[in-house]
């Protein structure tokens, strides 16, 4: 990957293996043994795509594989009664889908692409194996696991006490550290997400969401041009998330 990014929007690249994948200390064989990694990536079902909007799983289908995005991005959303998205949070290269799955084996979310995708499956019946017989790879799916929750009750505390400048202020820092471990820059990026999709997720009006993207302008503290952001003063964010953690 590029050390500046043209966005989150990367675009496909060619298949390799996982030991070779730039990915690897963000993904699972990262923190697996050379043998165990071997294992697991006789199993892994690379080089699939999708077109943006494509769905990646189904929420209430029978989980039958843990994916892996490899380049794109996607947004994690339930439905509503009333037919409209309920967003939970965006996918970026590295990070697993479905480990919700585990607990009732049937995926939590509907997962679909926000622009051209690829990512590798790894079917359960293959996992299932392969759990039994590596230990480092138990830990790696308890520590996923765990840091799944930990984020998920981490993002509701935080967001629970941030005003709307707040929350705003919160997506943005904490796309900007996801998007500086997978080599990236934090600080000039393209988003993927529509300001729609990032309401829905930080529970606020479009709106409200506009305003605050306006006054960070502004205010000197970002440069906005549609979807292309460039952070120019992160500390002042930073700031700004403190001041409403703290009351």
């Amino acid at each position: 990957m590029n050390s500046r990014s043209e966005g989150i929007e990367t675009g496909a690249r060619a298949c390799v293996p996982c030991c070779n994948c730039a990915l690897k200390p963000l993904c699972l064989p990262g923190h697996l043994s050379a043998q165990e990694a071997r294992a697991l990536e006789s199993a892994v079902e690379r080089g699939r795509e999708l077109a943006p909007g494509g769905a990646l799983v189904r929420a209430g289908a029978s989980m039958d594989a843990l994916l892996v995005v490899r380049s794109g991005s996607a947004k994690r959303f339930t439905l509503t009664l009333e037919g409209t998205e309920q967003v939970h949070g965006f996918v970026l290269p590295g990070e697993a889908v479905g480990l919700e799955g585990f607990a009732t084996g049937r995926y939590g979310c509907e997962v679909s692409a926000l622009e051209p995708l690829s990512y590798c499956r790894l079917p359960m019946r293959k996992l299932e194996q392969l759990l039994e017989r590596l230990p480092g790879l138990r830990r790696e799916m308890l520590r996923l696991l765990g840091q799944a929750l930990d984020e998920a009750l981490r993002l509701r505390g935080e967001l629970a006490e941030a005003d709307a400048r707040g929350r705003v202020a919160r997506f943005l820092a904490d796309l900007s550290a996801r998007l500086a471990r997978r080599g990236f820059s934090p600080h000039e990026f393209r988003l993927s997400m529509s300001r729609a999709d990032i309401a829905r997720h930080l529970g606020l009006t479009l709106e409200t969401v506009s305003r605050a993207f306006g006054t960070f302008k502004r205010e000197g503290w970002l440069r906005v041009r549609a979807r292309d952001i460039s952070v120019l003063r992160p500390e002042a964010l930073a700031a700004l998330i403190g001041a409403r953690s703290c009351g």
